[in-house]
């Protein structure tokens, strides 16, 4: 029986999350042309197939692919940052695409310290890295650190007090230095 082109019944779902919680990339890939090729006008399973082939190593087929699908949606932020990953895993740089408009990235500098210390002053409990970090996604920026990247990186200087297991983003909190 074949499927709507739209719609995918929940093994599919399980398969999808279970190669992606298992980095079984070739799997992955798979499932996800297979849903590409029963929808191919769907930008979901468009970007999720694209998201695949980066995932498979196949960078330059997944810009190549995922181009058109930014040039008719560029505010497609899943997109824009699956491109970027596809760049940036080649060793180049956003400035190497021709963006419709340059996309927003954040790296560990004083521009995102000072994002940073600005969310904190919005904060009166206790606030975790994990959570300062989803706050920065929350931008649309594309972030080219980790959690624990981020707290080791603020750790580093003294307007951020940082307490907890380093090891977790979840179990370190963050707050303003009172200096």
């Amino acid at each position: 029986m074949e499927k709507p082109n739209e719609l995918f019944d929940f093994e599919d779902w399980e398969a999808d999350a279970s190669f992606y919680e298992n980095e079984d990339w070739v799997g992955l890939l798979k499932i996800r042309k297979e849903r590409y090729e029963l929808s191919p006008h769907d930008e979901y399973a468009q970007y999720r197939y694209g998201e695949a082939l980066v995932f498979n190593e196949k960078y330059q087929e997944a810009i190549e692919f995922l181009s058109p699908v930014y040039l008719e949606n560029p505010e497609f932020i899943d997109v824009i940052h699956t491109i970027l990953d596809a760049l940036f895993k080649q060793g180049k740089t956003e400035n190497d695409f021709k963006w419709v408009k340059l996309p927003y990235i954040l790296g560990l500098d004083e521009n995102t310290k000072q994002i940073c210390i600005e969310e904190l002053r919005k904060k009166r409990k206790k606030f975790s890295i994990a959570e300062l970090y989803g706050q920065l996604l929350i931008t649309g920026a594309y972030l080219r650190f980790k959690e624990i990247e981020l707290a080791e990186y603020l750790k580093m200087d003294n307007r951020f007090c940082l307490e907890g297991n380093i090891k977790s983003s979840w179990d370190i909190d963050i707050k303003l230095s009172k200096i």
